[in-house]
């Protein structure tokens, strides 16, 4: 897969979404993508993660997708929160599937390591993309 835009930018910001051929398989030691989340799929968490405003003191935005009471796995490796790192003003953004890892993660982004700020989890329950269950659960490390 090579590189390509999204044809829709976010409702709220306009923001433009990149999908990376590094998390999509290109690259076999970074976080890539789970072969069954369609892009219309990838491109809604990023959007609702603008829509919402569900960033850190970095700015990164922070996504989730949830199916009734399911948290959708987001990654290859069973991540159920996507991280979209900061783009520079009409830089496209991106993300990959970031949290949690637990045994089949690399040792040093596992538990509660690489987890958002607490203030993700709380933003994701206040407007309902999380239950009370899904934000304790995540924040120690395990998949809700």
């Amino acid at each position: 897969m090579a590189d390509h835009l999204h044809s829709e930018q976010t409702h709220r910001s306009g923001f433009s979404y990149l999908f990376s051929d590094k998390h999509h398989g290109g690259d076999r030691n970074a976080a890539r993508w789970s072969l069954e989340l369609s892009e219309a799929e990838e491109f809604s968490v990023f959007d609702n993660a603008d829509l919402h405003d569900i960033s850190d003191d970095r700015q990164y935005l922070y996504g989730v997708l949830r199916m009734g009471d399911v948290l959708r796995k987001l990654g290859t490796l069973k991540q159920q929160v996507a991280e979209f790192p900061h783009a520079d003003e009409g830089q496209p953004w991106h993300g990959y599937p970031h949290y949690p890892l637990q045994e089949v993660g690399p040792p040093n982004r596992r538990g509660e390591k690489c987890r958002p700020e607490k203030i993700v989890f709380e933003i994701m329950e206040r407007v309902g993309l999380l239950t009370k269950r899904h934000r304790k659960r995540l924040m120690k490390g395990d998949h809700a």
